[in-house]
């Protein structure tokens, strides 16, 4: 079983077009994923640190696997990986920031593979731990690029809490007994989807993040476009 999967076909585009179903795939990470559950997907990419692919590895059943961390292992911390009582969370809003700004050369490489991809073999499918944050803004990005409104990229976004809401107030219910109200609302808000996260995410993008930070050129997005919507 594969958490947070959605096809982001059928979402509508500033022009009146749509994204083809079966082409751009997210999801949380593939552990548990049965070889059904990944039907019609063949590329896999991988968001997540070499630390968090090696003690919960994907079962990509032979589709192709590209293992592309949005950061380097030395940042791992901001990760949940290492979630205790002694180590805090951070402020999730700060962190979309920090991401965007900081980890741009990592999202033009997943960009430009995701947008490379050869289609008429299957969708690309992109995830990282939970489906909300790396994989989160991936699919933000993708979404910019194909000219999606934000509103729409927001509500996408936003579709994670179906899934990762009841976890958060179980998780929060569990550590407010054990580490107090202060570290259990942090560990809700790090399980969260937040408009406040995107919100920041944009502000830190600026005008033309696409094109003048990542370099990815109107040609490439118009080639990306005519590939993928309808």
């Amino acid at each position: 079983m594969i958490a947070n999967l959605r096809d982001l076909g059928g979402i509508g585009t500033r022009d009146g077009r749509r994204i083809r179903r079966g082409c751009l795939v997210r999801s949380a990470l593939l552990a548990l994923a049965e070889e059904r559950d990944l039907k019609g997907v063949s590329a896999v990419i991988d968001l997540r640190t070499p630390g968090e692919r090696e003690k919960e590895p994907d079962r990509t059943w032979q589709r192709q696997y590209l293992p592309l961390s949005v950061f380097d292992e030395a940042q791992a911390g901001i990760s949940r990986e290492q979630m205790s009582a002694e180590w805090m969370l951070p402020e999730f809003a700060e962190l979309y920031g920090w991401l965007i700004r900081e980890c741009a050369g990592s999202f033009r490489e997943i960009l430009l593979k995701i947008m490379g991809h050869d289609f008429s073999t299957g969708a690309v499918l992109w995830h990282c731990t939970e489906g909300k944050d790396r994989c989160g803004l991936t699919s933000a990005l993708v979404l910019e690029i194909l000219g999606v409104n934000r509103d729409a990229i927001l509500a996408d976004y936003l579709k994670t809490n179906l899934v990762s809401m009841p976890k958060a107030i179980s998780l929060r219910d569990r550590f407010i007994l054990t580490c107090g109200k202060e570290y259990a609302d942090r560990v809700y808000q790090g399980y969260i989807a937040d408009e406040s996260y995107l919100q920041a995410a944009w502000d830190a993008m600026g005008d033309a993040y696409i094109t003048d930070r990542l370099g990815i050129t109107e040609e490439q997005i118009r080639a990306f476009r005519a590939t993928v919507l309808e």
